[in-house]
């Protein structure tokens, strides 16, 4: 049987389906371009992105913004930097959102938002720099960006030599090993108090004097520099934001789309700084004082002058003024200590909220270095975008003003007590660790130190003093409750045998030093002598009076000893030269 096979296609044919393939491919080519052409520039619009129900807010916000109602400025010119729009990474970007929105999972955190600098230094938006020398006020302070943005290269290098002199002062005073330590302090990210005090803690151990000021400025400057450093970090978004206080509460938005958040300015001032000094000095940003007079209190009425004795303020409204309380040296805590409130610490768990993988700590260690915090503002700010709230818990800095008779603005002091009581209880506390006598530096800490006992375990009942009010005192109930009535009579020995090696030791330093003041035509060399070991004694005899031995009456009753014998050394060269006040 013969096979019927096709014809072979004509050249014609083929021709024509060619023509046919490549009119409909160009003609989707064109339908696509258009399609795509029209689907970027009506994405592009804000009114697209106003469709979004979780940008209501948002687009709200910018319509009435400057940006948007004045400048016309779109949601594209900002959210994606300069070339970035029509990159396959931004369209992905893109995509990734639109799928976000339709699978429900977009809007159930807050939207993230990110711009960059370069879309605000770009030739039609700020990048002639005419706001960097502008004076903005903002509240009470007149800021000016090129301050820190333009940073002087004179005044970084003055806090360099400065830091350099203070340096070369601290390793000729304390030596070079122990101002390594001191250095390492110094460079502690913590509380600006707690870090001064170790400082002036370690100096005193070599026996040197340094100022506290100087110690405190040591530790500025070597966070100064940090501090400078991470200017360069900064992104406009630090302090730009969006979502600033709504003037009107009945308001749907903000009145801005973004606007200035000063928790940046008092994160980057005030933390790890004492109060009005090193960048949290007031008058760095209070340049401008309040003008006029604040009534302090009203003309007094004839009886209450009366009884204060004070009838010049019958007829007198007591008023003042800052210029005039500024010249006068006063303090800013004396009246504003309530003003800035909360500390802007970062801790292992505000990490751990964004990295739980063990390998993110694999540098973390406490106490914080200034190193540490460098290196990770340089990773988390310029390049994952952090906020400063993101890390940093809020500081607020405003004046308490409350109800006529409230006293809320007394919070802040009261509970430091360190102000009116610096190093409150040190000697007790040497005492129980058995240092601090300058005869015998270290001895035996307190016996129950095995146990870990620490104040309340003795200090049980509560007593009125004429001045202190209430508080607790240490009796033998504190001894009896641990170990029961077979030590119910220890406290009292303890304490009746204090007293009378107390008493001791008093009368023969009492009897040392009346011998010296009264001494005449005795060596010179005799008198320095016997003048160092009563100084000693005296000070040794005041860690005792403030202290009280019974914090720890083994080694008090070393130091005690230790001031008799040293009385009676030092009556021994007075009464070798002859010059006994009873000769």
């Amino acid at each position: 049987m013969t096979e019927v096979s096709s014809p072979p296609a004509t050249p014609g044919f083929v021709k024509r389906w060619s023509m046919r393939l490549g009119i409909a491919l160009a003609v989707l080519i064109v339908v696509g371009g258009v399609l795509l052409g029209w689907a970027e520039h009506h994405t592009s619009q804000p009114n697209f992105c106003g469709t979004c129900h979780i940008m209501e807010p948002y687009f709200a916000s910018w319509k009435d913004d400057i940006h948007g109602a004045k400048l016309d400025v779109k949601c594209v010119d900002c959210h994606y930097a300069p070339g970035e729009r029509t990159t396959v990474n931004a369209k992905l970007r893109g995509l990734s959102q639109v799928a976000s929105y339709f699978s429900g999972r977009y809007g159930a955190t807050r939207p993230r938002a990110h711009v960059s600098n370069d879309s605000c230094m770009t030739a039609k938006c700020h990048g002639d720099l005419r706001f960097m020398d502008k004076t903005i006020e903002i509240g009470s302070v007149r800021f000016v960006h090129a301050r820190h943005l333009q940073l002087n290269k004179e005044s970084l290098e003055a806090v360099q030599e400065e830091l350099a002199d203070l340096t070369k002062t601290l390793q000729a005073a304390v030596g070079q090993e122990q101002f390594t330590r001191l250095q390492d302090v110094a460079n502690e990210s913590g509380p600006h108090e707690a870090r001064v005090d170790k400082l002036v803690s370690l100096v005193s151990v070599t026996g040197a004097t340094m100022p506290r000021d100087e110690l405190e400025k040591f530790s500025q400057l070597s966070h100064r520099q940090v501090r400078t450093a991470q200017l360069a970090d900064i992104q406009c978004t630090n302090c730009h934001s969006y979502g600033e206080k709504k003037t009107d509460h009945k308001a749907p938005t903000p009145a801005h789309h973004f606007s200035v958040n000063t928790t940046s300015c008092y994160t980057c001032h005030f933390n790890n700084e004492g109060f009005n000094t090193g960048t949290n000095n007031c008058l760095m940003c209070h340049k401008q004082l309040p003008v006029g007079e604040i009534i302090v209190h009203k003309e007094l009425t004839p009886s209450e002058g009366q009884k204060l004795q004070s009838p010049e303020l019958q007829a007198k409204t007591v008023k003042m003024n800052h210029q005039a309380i500024l010249e006068r040296k006063v303090d800013c805590s004396s009246c504003h200590a309530d003003v800035a409130m909360e500390a802007s610490l970062v801790t292992r768990r505000d990490c751990e909220r964004c990295h739980d993988v063990p390998r993110f700590f694999d540098q973390w260690k406490e106490p914080i270095t200034l190193e540490l915090v460098a290196h990770y503002h340089k990773v988390h700010v310029p390049q994952q975008r952090a906020k400063c709230l993101d890390c940093h818990s809020e500081i607020h800095h405003q004046l308490i003003r409350e109800d006529k008779g409230q006293a809320e603005f007394l919070t802040s002091v009261m509970a430091n007590c360190t102000h009116c009581h610096p190093q409150h209880h040190k000697q007790q506390l040497d005492l129980l660790r058995g240092v601090g006598s300058t005869s015998i530096p270290q001895s035996t800490p307190n016996l129950m130190f095995g146990s870990r006992t620490n104040c309340l375990g003795c200090h049980t009942d509560m007593a009125t003093t004429e001045h202190a009010g209430d508080v607790a005192r240490a009796t033998q109930n504190g001894c009896i409750a641990c170990h029961g009535d077979r030590h119910s009579d220890t406290f009292e020995k303890w304490k009746l045998g204090l007293e009378l090696v107390q008493t001791d030791a008093v009368d023969a330093y009492l009897n040392a030093r009346k011998a010296l003041d009264q001494s005449k035509d005795i060596p010179e060399e005799s008198r320095r002598k016997a003048s160092e070991l009563l100084a000693g004694a005296k000070a040794d005899l005041d860690l005792i009076k403030r202290g009280n031995g019974l914090h720890n009456v083994t080694y008090a009753m070393e130091v005690l000893d230790s001031i008799t014998l040293r009385a009676q050394q030092a009556m021994a060269l007075l009464n070798q030269n002859g010059s006994s006040p009873n000769r």
